[in-house]
């Protein structure tokens, strides 16, 4: 039993805190307000005030912890595999972000130790600390030096939090390069690489726009599966092997769509891209895409 001692304020009482049983209870309170975004960083707030310092060293004992009930405000929710387990690592780095600068030592341990679901959250929290000037050179050398040997479930997703550091040199320079290797295995990890870089340093992106048009038009995307990008697969009554997005995306050219769409609000005047768009307008087969493109065209000629 870990018991620390904290004085109240204004009052000379000394109040005893059993972290064993305060931490778990605060992962539980806090993540039961998953939902309430406004709620759930107010709630992390105090529960870090609460539980002090001394508890930075033992949240990773939680980060997989089958011991933690989903609390009674979400039943019915989240009920698929780790959602839950999602929901408590989620809660434990929102309560360490309010740590501040205290954090940042346990943080590099999770996220330059051994691979697992937890290094790219701690990575999070680094940047997040990183934007709001706290120790930002450090922290963004420290991830630049490490990355390249992440792996790839935990690179990909370094790479949207590093972006979040607009105008930073050194991360645009890490994502153009990145960037461009890629282009030469897999033009759709290119392109969700240019995504950041454009977040990032949109100067920097748009040297290598003509990219967008290529994918746009399909090229480097013939006999890719759509598995490949995480969709999800079923077959039909007869067989017939169909595809789905989780959130409803299309998916008959999919990352053509994307990249044409991507590239017509920076050039909504492109020829090119314009005829694209024209045939998926009149031609494509899912209705939402038709509508759309329809309400895009419409926004651009009001902005122009």
């Amino acid at each position: 039993m870990r018991i620390f001692q904290f004085w109240k304020k204004n009052k000379k009482a000394v109040v005893a805190i059993d972290l064993d049983t305060a931490i778990p209870a605060a992962i539980i309170k806090v993540g039961g307000l998953i939902d309430q975004p406004e709620e759930f960083t107010a709630e992390a707030k105090k529960s870090a005030a609460m539980l002090g310092e001394e508890a930075l060293a033992l949240f990773p004992r939680y980060f997989f912890g089958t011991e933690l009930q989903k609390p009674e405000s979400l039943a019915g929710k989240y009920e698929g595999l780790g959602d839950w387990l999602h929901i408590q690592q989620d809660t434990i780095f929102e309560i360490i972000y309010y740590y501040k600068e205290q954090s940042i030592p346990m943080l590099y341990e999770v996220a330059f130790g051994v691979y697992d679901w937890t290094q790219y959250k701690a990575v999070r929290v680094l940047t997040r600390l990183a934007r709001e000037g706290l120790q930002t050179d450090q922290i963004v050398d420290d991830i630049i030096s490490h990355v390249d040997d992440f792996r790839y479930e935990a690179q990909m997703p370094t790479f949207y939090f590093l972006s979040g550091l607009t105008g930073n040199k050194k991360v645009a320079s890490l994502l153009q390069r990145h960037f461009l290797e890629n282009l030469e295995y897999d033009p759709i990890d290119a392109f969700d690489i240019f995504e950041n870089l454009y977040r990032c340093s949109p100067d920097v992106a748009m040297r290598h726009a003509d990219f967008l048009k290529a994918i746009a038009r399909g090229e480097g995307l013939e006999g890719r599966s759509p598995l490949l990008d995480g969709a999800i697969g079923t077959t039909d009554g007869n067989g017939k092997q169909e595809y789905h997005w989780p959130d409803d995306e299309p998916v008959e050219e999919h990352h053509q769509l994307r990249a044409a769409i991507f590239y017509y609000r920076l050039h909504p005047l492109d020829e090119e891209v314009n005829r694209l768009l024209d045939h998926w307008e009149v031609n494509h087969p899912e209705e939402n895409v038709r509508s759309c493109i329809g309400k895009l065209r419409e926004e651009g000629q009001g902005e122009g």
